[in-house]
């Protein structure tokens, strides 16, 4: 049997789009913990929302950041890793691209030729009117490492000239359910996902590593694209992101969290952990 490795993204997926609650996915949750099946995080949000939510959700694996502008890997994992990672306290991280600052200067010098309005021009009450968030996770959600998320006030048709305006930067724009947010170009939740599958791989040299991965948005589609498992959490603001060339790949019938357990206990009984 393979050893499964599930990546998860959070809002809309782990996380319920309106309430941000994951009580539909404790059980199963626990399931894991019991199954010592690894649950990474890949989500946009930041490490300092992560750090309280990661207490709140009793999560103890790595997890991934910022569109996979970052990996922080608890110390103390039975990951053994050969490369130099930076030491951030009680983590390692492997940084994927630029620092914010770059990027809020570079989309600086554009603000005059298209509409938009960056989290950097933003209060913590515009984020809470725009997400819901109470004042303190808006907060955590502002202190941005590696992205800048951004409300596109403008036309698809500028959306995609600004994002090839921005490659001569070697920076991209991708998607999410609630933002547009801008990144290096080496940045996404896949290439974040595939790096941590392969230190599993060589942690793990008698058994193969099986990759699940599972979300809702534009953001994910790389990620589920490049997991052996894809799985599609319905929404119930927006319709399903087409994942190319993966015919295969699963859309629940339950919204968010409720989506999330269907599809992770079907994967279970399928790899035969149930």
């Amino acid at each position: 049997m393979s050893r499964l490795v599930i990546y998860s993204d959070l809002d809309g997926t782990l996380l319920d789009h309106h309430t941000y609650s994951f009580e539909a996915a404790k059980d199963t949750l626990e399931s894991l913990k019991a199954l010592k099946i690894p649950c990474v995080l890949n989500t946009s949000k930041t490490f300092a929302e992560l750090l309280n939510l990661r207490t709140e959700l009793k999560h103890n694996d790595p997890f991934i950041v910022e569109n996979g502008a970052a990996i922080y890997i608890p110390k103390g994992t039975d990951l053994s890793i050969e490369e130099e990672l930076e030491d951030c306290g009680s983590y390692w991280r492997k940084a994927m691209g630029p620092p914010r600052k770059a990027l809020i200067d570079i989309t600086s010098s554009k603000k005059q030729e298209y509409e938009f309005a960056r989290f950097s021009d933003m209060t913590s009450s515009d984020i809470v009117n725009l997400t819901g968030l109470s004042v303190e996770k808006a907060i955590q959600a502002m202190q941005r490492e590696f992205t800048e998320p951004m409300v596109w006030n403008d036309s698809e048709t500028n959306l995609e000239t600004f994002k090839n305006d921005l490659e001569k930067f070697d920076l991209q724009v991708q998607r999410g359910g609630r933002f547009t947010h801008v990144m290096g170009r080496h940045c996404d939740k896949a290439k974040a996902m595939n790096w941590l599958t392969e230190q599993y791989n060589q942690c793990t040299a008698t058994e193969s590593t099986k990759t699940m991965a599972l979300g809702d948005g534009e953001n994910d589609v790389g990620m589920l694209a490049a997991a052996e498992i894809a799985v599609v959490i319905r929404s119930p603001v927006h319709a399903p992101p087409e994942i190319p060339n993966r015919a295969d790949a699963w859309l629940t019938k339950q919204y968010g969290p409720n989506g999330w357990t269907e599809a992770v206990n079907k994967a279970l009984m399928q790899e035969g952990y149930l």
